[in-house]
């Protein structure tokens, strides 16, 4: 109330004068130029967070379709110059494709090459599982956004190499790195098709690479699939 009274006690005797009065005419664009000023910055911060919400913390795409597990998909590893494709199709937990020319069945919990059952033939499959996905999606850190003219979106997220030891390996490291990142693409539906991971830190601190890793899988054909048998 002190303070409140000088100012009043000030501005009287300013306007007595007409050099004070022209002070206090700036004064006041000054503090309504600031309020100005401020209410922009908050509503750009606004927009920012309604941005942020609406792209999905954690997602802003439709991953059911993916869920439902009825979809064709290409499943590509590429480590340091070495490729890996997988392409095929999978309906009800049963899987039906082709690798380094042989064909694998997989059904439940086992893969077989026409009547042999053999080795899970996938590298690095614990990123392709579905709930693994929506784990690390859920922990990683939202960056950027791409919008493209034909409606297909990208979104782009960081990944420390601690998050995913301790969310798909259950162990609890501390490593100091650059961190990872991923790549999501939705169509212009909204509804996501592929994901690829750059994982050139993680690979690196856990000495499996010399300096890539990337893994990438696409998805199409949502619910188009047959019964897949073992021929």
């Amino acid at each position: 109330m002190k303070y409140i009274k000088q100012i009043i006690a000030l501005i009287k005797e300013l306007r007595k004068t007409p050099r004070g009065r022209g002070i206090l005419f700036f004064a006041v664009y000054f503090v309504l130029f600031a309020v100005l000023f401020l209410i922009i910055q908050l509503s750009d911060n606004k927009g920012t967070y309604e941005k942020d919400y609406e792209l999905g913390r954690p997602y802003s795409f439709d991953i059911s379709y993916i869920e439902k597990g009825n979809y064709h998909f290409e499943y590509t590893i590429t480590k340091d110059d070495v490729k890996y494709l997988y392409v095929g199709d999978m309906d009800n937990n049963k899987e039906k494709f082709i690798f380094n020319n042989k064909e694998y069945y997989y059904d439940g919990d086992k893969y077989y090459v026409e009547d042999t059952e053999v080795d899970n033939p996938y590298l690095y499959s614990e990123f392709k599982n579905i709930d693994n996905i929506k784990e690390l999606l859920s922990a990683a850190t939202y960056e950027s956004k791409t919008s493209y003219e034909s409606g297909f979106t990208k979104f782009n997220f960081l990944l420390s190499s601690n998050t995913i030891n301790e969310l798909i390996y259950n162990k609890q490291t501390d490593i100091d790195e650059e961190p990872n990142s991923i790549t999501v693409s939705n169509d212009s539906d909204g509804i996501m098709n592929e994901i690829t991971y750059h994982l050139n830190s993680y690979c690196k601190s856990e000495e499996t690479c010399k300096d890539k890793l990337e893994i990438n899988i696409s998805y199409s054909k949502f619910g188009e699939i047959k019964e897949i048998v073992n021929n």
